[in-house]
């Protein structure tokens, strides 16, 4: 929805108010809810669990089933169970997510079946902070995100723009890291196949009011053999990785700071043999917040850094192995923002949140630049960005939101009323409501219905690249995606242990930003709808077995009715987790339906054989986890992990074009753990 109704001068003053309210995070803390949760989520009827605490649809804490959003919450309980290395290992298990790889080897993100070739459609949080980078708006679910500190990741399946604005587009996913001084100091060491070794920690210490909690990991593969070049021919690269990553929370009354840093080495695995590009991503994350506690007045600041420093690296070699063509390339991005929220308690059943925004978006350095072709030295410009002849642009936007939340029929009826306004100096001012209401029976079932609209502001490089083949370039005159979604869910309970939920949503997707055949970026005219549904259901069982008495299974299928080109229509998940006071045990069955076709599909492939290969078919895999402590108070814990047992050979079409061979995803592998904990 595009409507020009608020005038800049109306937002002069926003970085004003905020210092006015000092500095704070825009979600109350994790501790200020985490006494309701249950150290052993076995323990709970499943019932109890499906009220479990949620943030991020309101900002505000309420219990999933009056949440005004779909959204899955994951615990770091199930994330240690399922042996997950990856935030893509979590994501691909949860309804309406598929995962995949891009030709770069990093993993793409699509939600309900809008694809996204660099998760710029998906908005990724953590400890609230955007990761956003401000070129492409781009992050990744691979090894480049840490999860040995993630205490809760919530997933938002559809719009999330009436609270977070742009990039909350086909769906949000935040993280939480853990914030409670761990009861033992842990430190795992670990190999699995491919040659990979790592290394994880996590401490922390309390004195008096004042708490700090770090953690860290070291980890280093050569990876497994992509097999083909994009053309099809013969390929020696691997998909191998190195990362080290550091992350550190103190906490002291009402203040907190928190930061994470990561640096993520790769290779780019699809190019032929002779050619090897090299990837490292240096980023900082990192915050300070403050809240003023009244009486029914809770008023929440934040001021936030997102920092990527990103290399890139590319030679060619001739076949006596002298180096043919070398370029480089250098991105220094960040965003920077400052948010207030003041969240109003009338009584029990009345709440309102409001708040306000200011970001930064800023590329303070980017090029691709050739120095060397055919053996000669050249110095040649491949790519920059321009906007209005500075190669350095900045660009920001103000915004304020607020959403009123109300209770009705002895609580089991919830209306949500809210919208967010952007202000971004590039394009009009983009409006996000959302309507919501929920009801929660005493004890048999609840269900909501949800109607809302999000955007999506072009990335710098689609606005402002430029390159000396002219391929893609950019388009100054771009305006943001839209879509506009109404979904609805039903929650029915057999019993306190055995629950189905049935979902349904649409999405209206319009003004989609394109290239075609090479020429710049343009908003479509053309509107896209995708409908489809979700069937979750979820049981537990106690059984007198002398091993894994607590068995706890979950079983989602995703129908997406869209012929997006390499969107599967269908997907399916199976976890079961099993556990008793020495064993855990863990394995999911994820099914990714046959992918949509494409009339590009190989065409750039130069091998008959391989041209005509059908990897586009249906797959399924595998994934299995083991944990044995010998006793409750040992210090140490053995686990043992499987990932693709059965060892199927399986493939991803490469995004944007797909007429490149497909990006061969990862064959059986083994991890080997060992932990040690301590005060």
């Amino acid at each position: 929805m595009k409507i020009k109704l608020i005038p800049l001068n109306v937002f002069v003053n926003l970085p004003l108010l905020f210092s006015a309210s000092s500095l704070l995070l825009p979600f109350i803390s994790f501790e200020a809810h985490s006494a309701s949760e249950p150290s052993d989520l076995f323990e709970l009827p499943l019932e109890d669990l499906l009220d479990i605490e949620v943030l991020s649809p309101s900002q505000t804490v309420k219990k999933i089933g009056q949440a005004p959003n779909i959204i899955t919450s994951i615990t770091a309980k199930q994330i240690a169970s399922m042996g997950a290395r990856t935030l893509s290992d979590v994501l691909k298990m949860v309804p309406g997510v598929q995962v995949l790889t891009r030709r770069n080897g990093q993993d793409m993100v699509w939600i309900r079946g809008i694809p996204t070739g660099r998760n710029s459609k998906v908005m990724l949080l953590i400890d609230g902070v955007p990761q956003r980078e401000g070129l492409i708006g781009g992050w990744s679910s691979d090894e480049q995100t840490q999860i040995n500190n993630i205490e809760r990741i919530e997933v938002i399946r559809g719009p999330g723009s009436a609270l977070y604005g742009g990039d909350a587009y086909s769906g949000m996913i935040s993280i939480f890291t853990k914030h409670k001084v761990p009861q033992y100091n842990t430190v795992t060491a670990g190999i699995a196949s491919f040659d990979k070794q790592w290394l994880n920690f996590e401490a922390g210490k309390e004195v008096g009011q004042s708490k700090l909690i770090v953690s860290g990991r070291w980890q280093q593969s050569e990876g497994y053999a992509q097999q083909y070049d994009r053309a099809g021919l013969d390929s020696t690269h691997n998909n191998n990785v190195k990362a080290k990553s550091l992350s550190g929370t103190f906490l002291s009354g009402n203040w907190q700071l928190g930061a994470n840093f990561d640096d993520f080495t790769t290779e780019y695995p699809h190019y032929s043999s002779d050619q090897y590009k090299s990837q490292r991503y240096e980023i900082l994350s990192a915050y300070l917040k403050h809240v003023f506690n009244f009486d029914k007045l809770t008023i929440e600041n934040q001021l936030y850094t997102y920092q990527v420093t990103r290399t890139f690296e590319r030679t060619i070699k001739d076949l006596d192995a002298s180096i043919n063509f070398y370029s480089d390339s250098d991105l220094d991005s960040d965003s920077n923002g400052l948010r207030s929220q003041w969240s109003y308690a009338f009584n029990s059943q009345q709440h309102t949140v409001f708040g306000l925004i200011y970001q930064q978006r800023n590329v303070s350095q980017y090029h691709e630049t050739i120095s060397l072709k055919n053996g000669i030295a050249v110095n040649e410009i491949e790519s920059r960005v321009l906007k209005n002849g500075d190669s350095s642009p900045a660009s920001h936007n103000r915004a304020v939101y607020i959403q009123h939340e109300s209770l009705w029929m002895a609580n089991q009826l919830g209306i949500t009323l809210g919208a967010r306004v952007d202000d971004y100096p590039e394009f009009d001012t983009e409006i996000s409501p959302r309507v919501a209401l929920t009801y929660q029976s005493n004890q048999d079932w609840s269900g909501k219905v949800i109607l809302g609209t999000a955007f999506r502001p072009p990335t710098f490089l689609q606005q402002y690249e430029i390159r000396n083949d002219n391929n893609v370039s950019g388009n100054p005159a771009l305006t943001p995606e839209q879509i506009e979604t109404i979904e609805a869910e039903w929650v029915y309970h057999f019993s306190t242990n055995n629950n189905l939920a049935i979902r349904g949503f649409r999405s209206q997707l319009s003004d989609f930003i394109q290239s075609i055949d090479g020429k710049p970026y343009e908003n479509s005219e053309a509107q896209l709808a995708v409908p489809g549904y979700e069937i979750e259901w979820n049981k537990k069982y106690q059984t007198t077995w002398s091993f894994f008495n607590r068995i706890s299974t979950s079983f989602n299928y995703t129908r997406v009715n869209s012929d997006q080109a390499s969107l599967a229509k269908n997907t399916l998940n199976w976890l079961v987790f099993a556990e008793d006071t020495q064993f855990s045990f863990y394995f999911g069955l994820n099914y990714l339906g046959r992918r949509n076709e494409s009339d590009t599909y190989h065409s750039a492939v130069k091998v008959a054989q391989l041209a005509e290969q059908d990897n586009k078919r249906s797959y399924w895999t595998l994934d299995s986890h083991l944990s044995y402590r010998p006793h409750l108070e040992s210090p140490w814990l053995l686990t043992l992990s499987a990932k693709n047992v059965l060892n199927k050979q399986h493939y991803n079409p490469t995004l944007a074009p797909d007429s490149y061979y497909d990006v061969r995803k990862e064959p059986r592998s083994l991890d080997l753990s060992l932990s040690y904990r301590f005060k």
